[in-house]
C-alpha cells in the first residue's frame, strides 16, 4: 500500500465518476440509500438518543457499504442490501476493528458537536427561532441558524476526513485500526485540494438542483408534484455522493490486487 498524491482537479472527477456509477444502477443505489435511511429513522424513533448514537457510530460502516456497492457496479454486478453487512461477515479481527472504528467516530463527532454548541450561538435562541418560524425556509435563512450550521460543518468535516479512508484500509488492506486512521488522516491532508474541490463540486450539483426546482415551480405551479420530483432527485444525488466515496478513497492509494477500475463503464 502506497499513498498517492493527486491533482486538485481529481475532486471534480470523483463527482463525475459517482454520477456515472449511479446512472448505471440508479434504483440499486437509491434503494440502498432508502433502506439505510429507514433503518436509521427507525433506530432514532425507537431508541431516541441511544438510536442517534448508534446511527452515528455506524456511519463508517455505511460508507463502506456504498463503496462495496460501487465496486459491484464497476464489475458488472447488481447492488444488493448484503453489502451493508459484508464488513461484519469478515474475520473476527476486521469485525472488532469496525466496531472500534464506529465507537471512535461517534465519540469524535460528539466532541465536535459539543464544542460547536459551546462556541456557537445560544441553543435557546436557536430553539426559539425554530419554534417561531413559519416555515423551513425562514429557519434556514436566519443568520444565527446559518452561523450554527457553518460551525457544525467546520468542526465535523475534519473528523469525517480523518476517518474516511479507514474502513476500506481495514477491510481491503487489512491495516490495523491505528495505522488505518493515521494513513487516512495523511491521505486526506496530502490531497486536501482534491477533497476541497470534491466538496465544492457536490455543492454545485445541489445548487443546480435547487435552481432547477425553482424554475419548475414557476413553470408548473403544482407544489405536490414539484416536491415529489425534488425529493426523488435529491435521493438520487445523495446516493451518487455516497457512491463517489469509493473513487475518492481508492484514488489516494496504489491499488493492491485485485486492481480496481477507476471509471464506470458508460451505458449506451
Amino acid at each position: 500500500m502506497k499513498l498517492k498524491l493527486v491533482k486538485a482537479s481529481r475532486g471534480l472527477v470523483w463527482v463525475r465518476q459517482g454520477l456515472l456509477a449511479c446512472r448505471q444502477q440508479p434504483l440499486g443505489y437509491i434503494s440502498l440509500l432508502g433502506l439505510t435511511s429507514m433503518a436509521a429513522m427507525l433506530l432514532m424513533l425507537v431508541l431516541q438518543e441511544v438510536g442517534l448514537a448508534l446511527v452515528t457510530c455506524l456511519a463508517p460502516s455505511v460508507w463502506m457499504g456504498f463503496m462495496l456497492a460501487t465496486r459491484r457496479v464497476l464489475t458488472g454486478q447488481s447492488i444488493t442490501p448484503a453489502v451493508m453487512i459484508e464488513p461484519f461477515k469478515s474475520d473476527a479481527a476486521v469485525r472488532k476493528a469496525f466496531a472500534q472504528l464506529g465507537v471512535l467516530y461517534g465519540l469524535c463527532m460528539l466532541g465536535a458537536l459539543l464544542l460547536s454548541g459551546w462556541l456557537g450561538p445560544d441553543p435557546q435562541a436557536l430553539e426559539d427561532i425554530k419554534t417561531k418560524a413559519q416555515d423551513l425556509a425562514e429557519v434556514i435563512t436566519n443568520p444565527l441558524v446559518q452561523e450554527s450550521m457553518l460551525l457544525d460543518l467546520a468542526l465535523t468535516l475534519p473528523v469525517t476526513l480523518l476517518f474516511l479512508h479507514a474502513p476500506a484500509l481495514i477491510l481491503w488492506a487489512r491495516v490495523p485500526l491505528p495505522k488505518a486512521l493515521f494513513f487516512s488522516a495523511v491521505a486526506s491532508w496530502r490531497n486536501l485540494g482534491a477533497f476541497v474541490l470534491f466538496g465544492l463540486g457536490w455543492f454545485g450539483v445541489l445548487s443546480a438542483l435547487a435552481l432547477v426546482a425553482g424554475l419548475i415551480v414557476t413553470i408548473l405551479p403544482i407544489p405536490v408534484l414539484v416536491n415529489a420530483l425534488t425529493m426523488a432527485a435529491s435521493m438520487g444525488l445523495a446516493a451518487a455522493f455516497y457512491g463517489s466515496l469509493y473513487f475518492a478513497v481508492v484514488d489516494c492509494f496504489d491499488p493492491q490486487k485485485p486492481a480496481e477500475p477507476t471509471e464506470p463503464a458508460q451505458s449506451v
